[in-house]
Parts: C-alpha cells; structure tokens; sequence
C-alpha cells in the first residue's frame, strides 16, 4: 500500500535522477491527491423466461423439445461460460393439439372466381394502331359513308386498307379493318378467360391451414439467456489522458477474476474491495458473471518549490514510477506565449505582403 511518505521519496528520487536537486531543491513536502484506478470488464448472462401460442399450418414433429409443467420452474443450470448465448424452445406439456381443418383437404373455392375457373372478359379491345377513331376515313367504323374524301386532315395509318364495314378502297386501318376494334388475344373472343389466381382449377389453398388440411397448435417457452459486457473505467474523468495511459502502459496492476460463485477476496487492498463491490451486485435476470479487473493506486503530488509541475506517481514493476505533466496554470502561460507568436507572425507577414 502507498504511503504519503513512499510517494514524496519517489518524486525527490525522479529529480534527483534527472539532476535537478541541485537547481530546484529536493521537496520536503507536498499536496497528495489519491485516485484509485479501476478497468476492466464484467459479462453478465442475462436470462428471460417467455411463453407464446403457437399454430403450425400441416404436420410438425415436436419430439425432441423438451417438456415443461411451469416455465419458471423448468430446471437449467447456469451456464459455464456467461460469455455464449442459449435460444432453448420448450413445449408446455399437454399443450398440443393436432386439429383436422373443416375444409377437408386444404381446398377452398376461389374468392375471385367463385370457383367457376373462368373469368368474364370483352371479346374484342381497342385497335391499339388507329384507338378505334380512325379505323376508316370514309364511315368512321360505322359501315356508313360520311365523308367524300380520304383525304381529310386527321391522324391516320402509314397503310391503309378496303373497311370491311363500308367497302370503301384503301380507306381502313391496316389492322381492324375498318371495324374499330380487334380480338382479345387474352380470350381470343371467346368473352371469358382461365382466373390467374386458381390457373383455372376453381379452387385455391385454404389460408388457415396452408393446404395441408390440418393445424398444430400448442404453447411455447422460450428461455433465452444473453451475455451483457460492461466495460469498466474508474474514474471516468478527472485525470489527464496522458497519465492514465502512461499508468496503463508502467503500472504494476493488482488483478482479479471472479465469477457469480466467488466473494471478494480478503486479500485485496481496502479501495480495491470498496470499488470491485458494488460493481459486481447481480442486475435483473442475472444468471452467471465473469469479472476480470484490475486496480492501481496512483497518486496526485503538488510540491510548493515546484509549483509549474504536477508529479503523478504510482507502484511500477519494480519499483514506484513518477510521471510530469505541466500544471493547469503553466499549461495556459505556454498557451498564450504560443499565441503571442502566431499573433506576431500574422501580422509581419500582412506588413510584408
């Protein structure tokens, strides 16, 4: 365990190590600000228990699922590794029940054709070359002459051809002929077609069943266990990045792996129990746990003869390690001196330019 001594005699080592006793003096006290770093990771196997009703359309084999009475007293232990996922389907036992569909054979009469097979359809459509306005020049596709001339301005076919309607020479749509419309090539006039959605038998799948003429019903359980993964980081603010890493990187960390079935153990350092405790209390559905931590002291240190500095020291491999950041105030005079030069620089190069 650190002490306040223990740190003061680590930072007099660092300067005395650096050769600089002699310019700032050795410290003879200092102000000690004690942080305690924790990282790590906790996976929870978080368990939920669910039952749902079932309906299966046709025949299914639920043999090998296993029964259940009451789903929150199904036995299961807890898993060894909290870190794998489990989906477990379970049948309620006495919940099956296979029942014939009251269409017989999985056939219904087609709700668009009524089961007929056929649809209505017009025997004849649109000629798609003259859109039944132009089908002849001189009767209009009413077998009528009205006009003395095929020559009249109106939009007509490339070719034409005698009507079949009036008789008239070279006045008709190549393609009617004169009568305005052509044969349905759906039914090929015969005014009804095959219904697309039974292909003409009358009869299509019933829903409720799917065709198979038969439905299982039952109820299901469903227990679902799932890892959780909390990534822990103490403290979360406070401490510069820089001495966090470097902390991370030197220090000697004192580690510890438990599961759902350990207790703290008695040999951790007291701010190590304190902070692991509370993190490890089970959450909501919690089966099974895994924690790997780790834990390391570190110290803030403020000397008054070196003021501009801020000693972080903390327990290294073999020894205690110290680490220099600048101090706030000293981190804000390097600042505005940087500053100061690019405001210098800037306006030489506007009287120079």
């Amino acid at each position: 365990m650190l002490s306040e001594t223990d740190v003061l005699q680590a930072v007099r080592q660092h300067i005395a190590e650096r050769g600089e006793a002699p310019k700032m003096g050795q410290p003879t006290s200092g102000e000690i600000t004690w942080h305690s770093l924790l990282e790590g990771t906790i996976v929870r196997c978080i368990e939920t228990r669910t039952e749902n009703k079932q309906l299966h359309r046709g025949r299914i084999d639920l043999s090998d699922r296993p029964r259940y009475d009451r789903l929150e007293q199904y036995p299961l232990a807890p898993p060894k590794n909290p870190a794998a996922a489990l989906t477990l389907e379970l049948v309620q036992r006495g919940s099956v029940n296979e029942d014939p569909c009251p269409c017989g054979n999985g056939k219904v009469a087609c709700s668009r054709c009524q089961g007929r097979g056929d649809l209505s359809c017009a025997s004849t459509t649109t000629c798609s070359d003259c859109r039944g306005i132009d089908a002849c020049l001189r009767c209009d596709g009413t077998g009528h002459r009205t006009h003395k001339a095929p020559e009249e301005a109106r939009q007509v076919a490339e070719e034409r051809v005698t009507c079949k309607k009036c008789g008239a020479f070279e006045a008709a749509c190549s393609t009617c002929r004169g009568r305005g419309h052509v044969t349905c090539s759906t039914c090929r006039g015969r005014g009804v077609r095959e219904c697309p959605d039974c292909d003409g038998e009358g009869t299509e799948p019933h829903k409720r069943c799917g065709g198979t003429g038969l439905t299982v019903a039952w109820t299901e359980g469903i227990i679902s266990r799932q890892p959780r993964t909390e990534e822990i980081k103490w403290p979360e603010s406070g401490l510069p990045y820089v001495a966090r890493q470097h902390a991370r990187q030197d220090g000697d960390w004192r580690k510890t792996s438990l599961t759902h079935k350990d207790s703290v153990p008695d040999g951790l350092e007291a701010e190590f129990k304190a902070l692991v405790k509370p993190r490890l209390k089970p959450r909501d559905g919690e089966i099974a746990r895994k924690a790997d931590l780790q834990y390391l002291p570190l110290a803030r240190v403020v000397v008054p003869e070196h003021r501009h500095r801020v000693y972080y020291v903390y327990p290294g491999q073999s020894k205690l390690r110290v680490f220099i950041l600048p101090s706030s105030q000293r981190t804000w005079q390097i600042a505005g001196a940087v500053l100061g030069v690019l405001a210098v620089l800037y306006l030489l190069s506007r009287l120079l330019s």
